[in-house]
C-alpha cells in the first residue's frame, strides 16, 4: 500500500535513509522522499521534469528486482488502474523501467492522510460520524471500478486517501483482479 503504517502523505518522517534516485526514464523523474513501502513496491514522491508536476512514483522493491513474477504484477497493477477513469480512483501518468530494469509508475501524488489515520485521530463520535463521507465516496469509485469489471480485493482504511481539500481517492490496486467477462474483453 502507500502508507501501511497509516502515515501521512508527503512526510517521509526521515524514515529513508537511502540517498533519493537522482533521476530515471532519461530525465524525466527526479525522485525525492519516502511515501509508503508494501510488500512488493515502494512509493516516492517524485518530480516529473517534463510536465512540471508532482507525482508518486511506484517501483519494484530492489530485492525483487530479479523476480519476474514480482515485475509482472507491478506492470499488471498500473494496467489495471490505467483502465480505470473516476475521480475516486488514483490516475495512472506513465509506466517504464528503472536504469536496473525494474519496472515502475507514476501516478497522481495524493497529499492528505489516510482514511486509517483520520479515523485514529477522530476525537469524538462526531468527527467519526464526518469520516462517513470519504467511506461512501470510497464506495461509489469501488462500484465504479466493479461496473468496469475490476475487483479490488484489498479496500482497507489505509488505502483510501483523504486529501488536503476534502477529496477521496481509492490507491493500491496492487490486489486488482477483471472478472471474467472483462478479462475477455482485453
Amino acid at each position: 500500500g502507500w502508507s501501511d503504517s497509516g502515515e501521512e502523505f508527503g512526510d517521509d518522517g526521515g524514515q529513508d535513509t537511502r540517498p533519493p534516485t537522482p533521476s530515471i526514464s532519461g530525465d524525466r523523474y527526479t525522485v525525492g522522499a519516502l511515501l509508503g513501502r508494501g510488500g512488493m513496491g515502494v512509493v516516492h514522491a517524485a518530480r516529473d521534469t517534463a510536465l512540471g508536476r508532482d507525482v508518486a512514483l511506484k517501483e519494484l522493491q530492489p530485492e525483487l528486482a530479479d523476480d519476474v513474477r514480482a515485475a509482472a504484477r507491478l506492470a499488471r497493477e498500473a494496467a489495471i488502474t490505467s483502465r480505470l477513469d473516476h475521480p475516486g480512483i488514483v490516475a495512472v501518468h506513465d509506466v517504464g523501467r528503472l536504469p536496473d530494469g525494474r519496472p515502475f509508475y507514476t501516478m497522481r501524488l495524493g497529499r492528505g492522510q489516510t482514511l486509517a489515520r483520520a479515523i485514529s485521530a477522530a476525537a469524538s463520535p462526531e468527527g467519526q460520524r464526518q469520516l462517513v463521507r470519504h467511506v461512501l465516496a470510497a464506495a461509489d469509485a469501488v462500484a465504479a471500478a466493479h461496473d468496469a469489471g475490476i475487483v479490488h480485493r484489498d479496500l482497507k482504511p489505509s488505502n483510501i486517501l483523504i486529501g488536503v481539500h476534502g477529496e477521496t481517492q481509492v490507491v493500491d490496486w496492487g490486489l486488482a483482479t477483471p472478472t471474467p467477462e472483462a478479462a475477455a474483453r482485453w
